[in-house]
């Protein structure tokens, strides 16, 4: 723990279990996050076709590293170090699936649906698709064509197949692209790093909001990331008062889940963890915690995901422009799908990993074991590996925050057991004749998932709150809280409490975080 400045270590005082884990790690350096993923990148770009020998060589290596980063490290803040086992995990679940899963140089899913090279070799036109980031599919029928831009690469996806002939373009990848420059390579294979949500390839997610068309204006894309950003601002303000004030964040005898009974009695803990804004009368303190309490916490996730997906939307397209606003569909579904956990979660919530959580289950449903798309256990081994590896994710993270992640790992273990339960009640909507997309079919189960959200949330927080998120500050800075009285305006501590040089690594240039 000597390595953290004590500034920085300072507010966690109350948290044991974070300082823990602080006296055991160092704060990550930069260069060494980034190594494994480099190398991904370098056996893609330079050995794309799957081989026993490339994977016998690249994979335990890459794997080694993230190991590594997440054992080794931690950092100051609480949602850094979170990132930290975070990022060691899908890195890692991303070498597995790139290289094992996954044949880059063969897959026709790997496939840009447009040439973003913007190139032609050996003066032939790649015919890599249309340019507003869908794949474009030709419909004929009795002599007539017609274009469609819905990005599907199933060939019954538009309906009926009967007396029609569909052929999906083909999209830009190997072996074509071997034939291209390798800085053009390049950025193909670093797009594909990129692209977990598969937005400009074949393989993207389905049911993705369709981003900006190139046509649109630039400015109006600004405008909608910024209002993003100060929406968030205003979410993550209204948190960080919370934090302060409310001691069910900073106190760790409060923390409860399901799976966690509170040490204190329950008389206690309404006189300890309640904040002396709520009144006495128990009900409106029950209401408090299920329902202020849980949304706003709930609302913070949402905020801070948010406003770092429109931090870099803005970042790589304004003063790095190395991508277009077509490449930034919009991270979140729309909130009418999340009628039930299978919309939340399928629809609603962003779908960051799903590709990279659901092929594994994938492979050993359909490669390994053979089974049909449509058989039942094909569905749950997909469900089951995309919410497990969820929980692998979200373990390591806050295991690298706090030195514990049973909880939420555990979390999404559950959700995994509700996705279940969904199919039971959905089946019995059925038999009675219920449609479960009429009123009262999106009233059952509507009412399900916010029992169940409401219910199993607090086993995700746990963990969190053992990290120290109560003594963090969300925001750098907060005008009204300083005008209050609450403070200075400026929030967060000096820079080089979180960020500066390390004089022991690459000749004095590494980076601690």
């Amino acid at each position: 723990m000597s390595l953290f400045p004590t500034l920085s270590i300072a507010p966690y005082g109350p948290f044991p279990a974070r300082l823990e884990i602080l006296s055991t790690k160092t704060p990550f350096l930069l260069h060494e996050a980034l190594t494994p993923l480099f190398l991904l990148f370098l056996t893609l770009l330079l050995y794309p076709y799957k081989s026993f020998l490339r994977n016998a060589i690249a994979l335990p290596v890459i794997i080694g590293l993230y190991v590594r980063l997440a054992v080794l490290y931690s950092s100051s803040h609480w949602g850094l170090a979170f990132c930290v086992g975070a990022s060691a995990y899908f890195g890692s679940l991303q070498a597995f699936n790139l290289l094992v899963v996954k044949d880059v140089g063969r897959d026709e899913d790997v496939r840009w649906t447009i040439d973003d090279t913007g190139l032609q070799c050996n003066g032939n036109d790649h015919v890599n698709g249309p340019t507003n980031g869908q794949a474009e599919l030709t419909k004929e029928r009795n002599g007539k064509t017609s274009q469609t831009g819905n990005g599907s690469t199933n060939g019954i996806a538009n309906g009926s197949s009967k007396g029609l002939v569909k052929t999906t373009n083909p999209g830009l990848g190997y072996p074509a692209l071997a034939s291209y420059p390798l800085r053009q390579r390049a950025r193909f294979t670093f797009s594909l790093l990129c692209a977990s949500r598969g937005v400009g390839f074949k393989f993207q997610v389905r049911r993705v909001k369709p981003p900006p068309p190139p046509s649109a204006s630039h400015i109006s894309f600004l405008v909608t990331h910024f209002s993003c950003i100060f929406i968030t601002y205003i979410i993550l303000d209204i948190f960080g008062y919370a934090l302060a004030h409310d001691p069910f964040f900073y106190t760790s005898g409060c923390w409860k889940t399901p799976l966690h009974p509170p040490t204190l009695s329950p008389e206690q803990w309404t006189a300890i963890c309640s904040p002396p804004f709520v009144p006495q009368d128990p009900t409106i303190r029950w209401l408090y915690h299920n329902i202020v309490r849980k949304y706003l916490s709930l609302f913070a996730v949402y905020a801070i995901l948010s406003q770092l997906f429109s931090i870099a939307a803005i970042l790589f397209t304004t003063p790095i422009p190395i991508t277009s606003p077509s490449s930034w569909a919009p991270l979140f579904g729309p909130i009418r799908e999340a009628t039930s956990l299978r919309g939340f979660w399928t629809v609603y919530w962003h779908s960051i990993f799903k590709k990279g959580f659901s092929y594994p289950g994938e492979w050993v449903a359909y490669k390994v074991l053979g089974l049909e798309r449509a058989n039942v256990w094909a569905q749950i081994i997909i469900v089951f590996s995309a919410f497990w590896n969820s929980a692998g994710l979200h373990g390591v993270g806050a295991w690298t925050a706090s030195g514990r992640g049973l909880a939420a790992a555990g979390y999404f273990v559950v959700q995994s057991v509700g996705f279940l339960v969904e199919m039971v009640i959905i089946r019995l909507l059925k038999v009675l004749g219920v449609d479960q997309k009429g009123a009262l079919g999106q009233t059952v189960t509507f009412t399900w998932m916010m029992v169940w959200g409401l219910w199993s949330c607090e086993i995700f927080f746990y963990d969190f709150l053992a990290g120290g998120v109560g003594g963090s500050e969300p925001v750098a800075w907060s005008t009204w809280r300083w005008w209050t009285g609450e403070g200075e305006a400026y929030r967060w501590g000096p820079p080089g409490e979180w960020l500066r040089w390390d004089a022991n690594s690459l000749g004095g240039w590494g980076v601690r975080v």
